[in-house]
């Protein structure tokens, strides 16, 4: 495994974006823009160039077909995150129409309302380590690469007796995240668009 390089962005940001561009909350969050492909693109290129200085982004190898994104509680930089985040808002807008940017932060703001960013907090009262994405190429899937892509947190996390937590709007992936042995703890319905957040827990000695 290997740490995201400023010249992997571009391509990450194309695996996203096959990888996530029919995810329920995606098509939500971009519902009614233009060209969905191109600006997911550009709005995943924005949010890489921030992780990769605040968070921990890694690639299986260097064929840019899986990688996971995640970061340590008592380690993340939200200051920093929050400063490189409003810094690049006003780059995207330069980079996309207005009517496009105007339909997205609509999008988002509904969204955020069925999402609930803090549910750990009735689990969890220190330190976890939030895996935020896994994303393997369609055809590099079944050949194990989420499992090694993991495997590699779980075993940080088992050495520091760290939780980590996870959440999907896809039902789809909740036997994954079980076979993996993550615990489905909480399933939380939104009344505003219908999405479904479950949300994942695997203990260190689990």
């Amino acid at each position: 495994m290997i740490r995201i390089t400023q010249n992997q962005i571009e391509p990450v940001a194309r695996l996203l974006t096959e990888c996530f561009i029919d995810d329920p909350l995606t098509v939500l969050q971009t519902k009614g823009i233009s060209n969905e492909k191109e600006f997911l693109i550009k709005l995943f290129q924005m949010q890489l160039d921030i992780f990769e200085k605040t968070r921990d982004i890694y690639l299986l190898d260097d064929k840019i077909n899986s990688v996971i994104i995640g970061y340590e509680k008592k380690k993340s930089k939200w200051l920093k995150q929050l400063i490189l985040s409003i810094q690049a808002s006003s780059k995207l807008r330069h980079q996309i129409s207005k009517t496009d940017y105007e339909i997205y932060a609509k999008n988002v703001k509904s969204v955020s309302k069925d999402i609930d960013l803090n549910w750990q907090k009735q689990f969890i009262k220190k330190n976890f380590y939030h895996i935020n994405v896994i994303a393997v190429a369609p055809e590099a899937r079944g050949e194990g690469n989420a499992r090694v892509l993991i495997n590699r947190i779980i075993n940080y996390c088992k050495e520091n007796n760290i939780p980590i937590i996870l959440e999907t709007v896809n039902s789809n992936q909740i036997e994954m995240y079980r076979h993996l042995g993550f615990d489905l703890v909480k399933t939380i319905s939104g009344n505003v668009t219908g999405l479904k957040q479950f949300c994942f827990i695997k203990y260190p000695h689990s």
